[in-house]
């Protein structure tokens, strides 16, 4: 019978979908620590929260707002001062205006700079390594319950 051949083809997909995931978060954890190892440190203070706000309507035809707060940094190196923005935000914000923040920058390039804690540093490959774990462990659980559906 071919009962299994569309569970087969999904779990095949899902498995994919979750290898290629996986495959992301290495080049984004890699491509951070490599950063990380050759950056210098210093303290910065958190100057400003720029806030973001999304909308959205969910299934009953609310509209949803959620405002995210990312924080701009501000740091010296040899006398002269930096500015970035975090790429990482939140809701609560995670800072506060006037509170001092590790730094992370690029001693060639000090305008190349991140906040130096690990969420901030490894949120993107936390996140798309977890959704590679789900996605390749149901993908392949529903690979193999498909081939033995198949297989009778």
């Amino acid at each position: 019978m071919h009962n299994g051949r569309p569970l087969t083809l999904i779990g095949a997909i899902f498995a994919l979908v979750g290898l290629i995931l996986l495959g992301v978060t290495l080049a984004l954890a890699a491509s951070t620590a490599s950063f990380l190892a050759s950056a210098q440190r210093t303290e910065g203070t958190v100057t400003g929260l720029t806030p973001r706000t999304t909308t959205s309507r969910d299934s009953d035809g609310y509209t949803r707002r959620s405002t995210t707060w990312y924080p701009t940094v501000e740091f010296t190196v040899d006398g002269r001062r930096y500015s970035f923005q975090s790429s990482t935000g939140n809701n609560p914000p995670a800072y506060r205006q006037g509170e001092g923040v590790p730094v992370a920058y690029d001693p060639d390039d000090p305008s190349d700079a991140r906040i130096s804690t690990f969420w901030s540093a490894y949120l993107a490959p936390v996140i798309t390594g977890g959704l590679g774990v789900v996605f390749a462990s149901i993908g392949t659980i529903v690979f193999v319950l498909g081939r033995r559906s198949a297989k009778r």
